[in-house]
């Protein structure tokens, strides 16, 4: 097997349209509060409702994904507001077909394949890699994750040499020194 095994979490930033919901939210909140004197029981029992689901939204937003590449296995976790934890899938990177960064010539040229893709990424923008390997049901995906350099490091020793694009490892050669 392999005796590689690295983790990393990376802290996911919620889209745009997920502030619309929390001021939503607060506002129904308030607007619950001052029914409260006219509708007595129900009022209260709307306000605690809508600060439960007020909550609910809040920590979905709060997320992050967690990287685990042990014994040739990339195991993606999802962390919702630091308690609960949701497997989103487990990859075999020995099988990888490709390692590349997302812009380069290999990875649009897999581009076109109708694959279930997965992007495990922060959505902030940084530069992404895509993987496409198989799950444990033995079916293809394409998978975007915005990996460190260790990690990538163990990635590069897993996956196949022909699989891992040779622009996607960027180490100073010694002429730039």
């Amino acid at each position: 097997m392999y005796n590689v095994s690295t983790e990393q979490i990376i802290k996911v930033k919620a889209p745009k349209n997920a502030l619309i919901f929390k001021i939503i939210m607060i506002i129904a909140c308030i607007l619950a509060v001052t029914t409260i004197p006219q509708t007595h029981a129900f009022g209260l029992l709307l306000f605690a409702v809508l600060v439960v689901f007020t909550v609910f939204v809040f920590r979905y937003y709060n997320a992050e994904y967690e990287y685990s590449l042990v014994d040739g296995e990339l195991t993606v976790d999802r962390i919702m507001a630091r308690t609960r934890r949701k497997r989103c899938g487990v990859y075999d990177l020995s099988k990888a077909e490709l390692v590349a960064k997302t812009g380069s010539q290999d990875a649009l040229r897999m581009e076109h394949r109708q694959l279930r893709t997965h992007d495990y990424t922060s959505n902030e923008g940084n530069e992404a890699v895509v993987i496409y390997t198989f799950n444990v049901n033995n079916e293809m995906e394409r998978l975007l994750i915005e990996p460190s350099e260790s990690m990538l490091e163990a990635v590069k020793e897993t996956v196949p040499k022909q699989s891992y694009n040779c622009l996607l490892y960027t180490s100073p050669s010694p002429r730039d020194a």
